[in-house]
């Protein structure tokens, strides 16, 4: 088989026909308990049972939604789809307003007709009223597994030119739109993910991150099928509500990778006590990545130090950098894992450093990497700021049904033009590269200008968290505003929530919020020579959120403008103006 004709739906049905009764996903239903698995034949059988409904409803080649909470039914849709030769669209299940306006603009924009959901979603979503009008040209295919499977060895539809995916960006800095990945372009990326990690068949991974998400579903649910180990997940609320759950999964499951952003780490070292550490051997984990934002420094030495008596190794670390618009992984640490931070003039952090930008590795295979000025396109010196461009098999084919985004996006040229004619995909990150590794620093379109001068809103955030032991810590954002004719800095920062639940005896009597709010802005004037103009202290959870966690600073921007932050209650108010 050539690798053009070579597919993950391919390579399923290969796993079943040659590892038939060996487990290929696990998924823990209450975050540590009740284990549901499926094998590899188990998977092809059900897949193909689901394809061939697919196929009859007249879903090939159509983009067909993914209804679904995490859990095996996903993964049998998912595959069922490449097996079927339609286009599956992972979509987060709606829960609250700003979710449900964005569920009508995706069904809208991916024009799609056919959906897989489970009975009870299907039932609440139709009996929502601010969901349902989008619904109602849709037709249903039951995410259920029915008794009794039709015995069909369903062969994969399909090449490595076809869609693989529609992977709708999360919206963290503008409206989302529809990533149009191939089948080549998950195979490629894949296989980079399987070479940084040192994946194969004899190993175990997991995670809670959800399977709409680029990173829990190409970096969890796509990396078992292309490797051939194990996954063994559970869903994100679990995580949520009992953060042990997770490292509880890794130390019985011996898993050797397993990812999550900055909070995700931040919440454990928070949340679980001595007394639960005293069941946890993570000497297996080997590839604890952090991505989807830039990694901070403060949340690596914070759980490297709260973890080192079950057996954790600061080496196990993994910063890595990706995209959707890659596929997923762009770059990540070379063996070892050595972990190294830098200023932003790019010379060496001193050592144990709660501050600086982490280095998140090289590129793997053909992926190949340029620091660029966006605005005359012209490549930068090792050491200086630019936009990050990608190039390589893993950058996807680009937006759907938007040809004039994905030419500005996808097919981006360097200057001066030469005799090169490699179509660069503009990131709209902000990063520098030095001796061959690279460092994020912001967004492009988040970069904050105060009196000419370029501010980095995650640099901000860093100092504003530590200005006050009762700012959460990933809980500030950082933006600017157009206030009384001229760009203001605005601070927004939850506090703990031991000091902001409501209706509970906390230490919330003894919170101070105007001496909270003139420490972070002393803070912030103090270490970058700007003064904010707003202060805001807000309840825990306040800060708007993509669907994959990262901070929405356009949507707290708006809310802020607006008035609707959920404020810190019962002390001053009194905006910390300057």
């Amino acid at each position: 088989m050539s690798g053009r004709d070579q597919t993950l739906a391919k390579v399923v049905r290969t796993r079943a026909a040659t590892r038939g009764d060996d487990l290929a996903y696990t998924f823990l239903v209450d975050g540590a308990k009740d284990a549901r698995s499926i094998t590899w034949a188990q998977l092809h059988r059900r897949a193909g049972a689901r394809a061939a409904s697919l196929s009859a409803l007249g879903a090939v080649g159509k983009p067909v939604l993914l209804m679904l909470p995490s859990g095996l039914e996903f993964v049998e849709s998912l595959v069922a789809c490449w097996y079927a030769g339609a286009i599956p669209v992972p979509i987060s299940l709606p829960r609250h307003h700003r979710a449900k306006h964005r569920l009508h603009n995706l069904i809208a924009d991916a024009g799609a007709r056919f959906a897989i959901g489970s009975a009870d979603v299907r039932q609440r979503l139709q009996a929502d009223d601010a969901v349902k009008a989008a619904l109602v040209d849709i037709t249903w295919i039951a995410a259920e597994t029915p008794d009794e499977l039709p015995d069909v060895d369903f062969n994969p539809r399909g090449d490595g030119q076809g869609i693989a995916l529609l992977q709708y960006t999360s919206g963290s800095t503008g409206i989302p739109r529809g990533v149009v990945v191939t089948h080549a372009n998950l195979m490629s990326n894949s296989a980079l993910i399987a070479e940084a990690c040192g994946h194969g068949p004899d190993m175990n991974i997991g995670g809670w991150l959800p399977l709409f998400h680029d990173m829990g579903l190409i970096g969890m649910v796509a990396q078992a099928a292309y490797s051939g180990a194990r996954l063994v997940f559970m869903a994100p609320e679990r995580f949520l509500m009992r953060p042990w759950s997770w490292l509880q999964m890794i130390s019985d499951y011996q898993l050797c990778s397993s990812p999550a952003p900055n909070f995700g780490y931040d919440l454990c070292v928070d949340k679980i006590d001595d007394q639960k550490k005293q069941t946890l051997d993570l000497s297996c984990w080997r590839n604890a990545l952090n991505g989807s934002e830039p990694v901070r420094p403060a949340t690596l030495e914070r759980f490297a130090a709260a973890f080192a008596s079950c057996g954790f190794r600061p080496s196990a670390f993994f910063p890595c950098y990706g995209l959707a618009e890659a596929t997923l992984f762009v770059t990540g640490p070379a063996a070892g894992h050595c972990r190294i931070v830098r200023n932003a003039d790019g010379t060496p952090a001193a050592d144990g450093a709660s501050q600086g930008h982490v280095g998140c590795g090289r590129p793997y295979g053909d992926t190949r990497l340029a620091i660029v000025d966006p605005q005359t396109r012209r490549g930068l010196p090792d050491g200086a700021i630019g936009e990050i461009w990608v190039a390589g098999s893993s950058c996807a084919k680009g937006y759907w049904n938007q040809p004039d985004a994905t030419a500005a996006t996808f097919h981006a040229r360097l200057e001066p033009a030469s005799d090169d004619s490699t179509a660069w995909l503009r990131t709209g990150d902000l990063g520098m590269i030095v001796d061959g590794q690279l460092f994020i620093t912001g967004r492009l379109r988040e970069l904050i200008i105060i009196a000419g001068r370029n501010l980095f809103p995650v640099d901000l955030e860093r100092t504003a968290e530590g200005a006050h032991a009762a700012i959460a810590s990933s809980g500030v954002a950082a933006f600017s505003a157009d206030i009384d004719n001229a760009e203001r800095l605005i601070i927004a920062a939850e506090v703990r929530r031991e000091y902001g639940a409501r209706g509970q005896a906390t230490r919330a009597d003894s919170l101070d919020v105007s001496t909270i709010s003139r420490q972070v802005r002393a803070a912030v004037a103090a270490e970058h020579e700007v003064a904010p103009h707003d202060v805001v202290l807000l309840q825990p959870g306040a800060l708007p959120r993509t669907t994959s966690g990262k901070l929405n600073r356009g949507a707290a921007r708006d809310a802020y403008l607006t008035n609707t932050l959920d404020r810190l209650e019962g002390r001053s108010h009194a905006h910390a103006n300057v």
